[in-house]
């Protein structure tokens, strides 16, 4: 995975940064999850953009309704906690440098902001793993996090970013540089009006 320089956002001090989460602070890699799926019975066409994952992601359906739209793709019963699993497969690391990056680039004025079309199963799982000290460390790196599921909105609806610029009271969306690694979203955003920074 690709590491975040510092040195690519010099130009945008004084800026807020947006920062998506998946492969720009924490490595994923779906493909495990679709092999772990499969494992569980998925057929081989089982993809992650299927209506019942974006439904989860932006909160119109919950972690039990999300499960049961899943057992059904799947040939053998399986337990909440195997699919759970197999769904927090993709998530790798935050390597262990992001934090520092956060970091530094706070203490150079910049200011910070998170979006991430996420769901609760896989920031439950981020939470367990960087423990409640870790998680909380992460999370005072950024004035503001905002997921998905929680507000409703997923990349990349440009809504999203409106009701972002209006939560954190931004006037003009020039002032925000917004960090992806999703071509889509970083086209919807940058028709939006935020300057964006493709993460590849």
């Amino acid at each position: 995975m690709r590491r975040l320089k510092t040195s690519e956002l010099a130009s945008h001090q004084g800026s807020w940064l947006i920062f998506d989460f998946g492969n720009v602070l924490i490595e994923i890699d779906p493909t495990r999850s679709i092999k772990a799926f499969q494992t569980l019975g998925a057929q081989a066409d089982l993809h992650l953009d299927a209506d019942f994952f974006h439904d989860f992601e932006t909160g119109a359906i919950t972690a039990a309704e999300f499960r049961r739209a899943l057992r059904s793709q799947l040939r053998w019963a399986s337990a909440d906690s195997s699919i759970d699993r197999a769904w927090n497969a993709l998530l790798l690391e935050i390597p262990p440098k992001t934090l520092h990056v956060l970091r530094s680039l706070r203490a150079q004025g910049y200011r910070l902001a998170l979006l991430s079309n996420t769901n609760p199963i896989h920031i439950d799982e981020v939470r367990r793993r960087l423990g409640p000290f870790g998680y909380g460390e992460f999370a005072r790196c950024f004035e503001r996090i905002f997921y998905s599921y929680e507000m409703g909105l997923r990349k990349p609806d440009p809504a999203i970013y409106a009701a972002v610029d209006r939560e954190l009271g931004i006037t003009s969306p020039a002032e925000v540089l917004f960090i992806d690694d999703n071509a889509a979203n970083i086209a919807s955003a940058a028709a939006y009006g935020w300057r964006t920074l493709y993460f590849i």
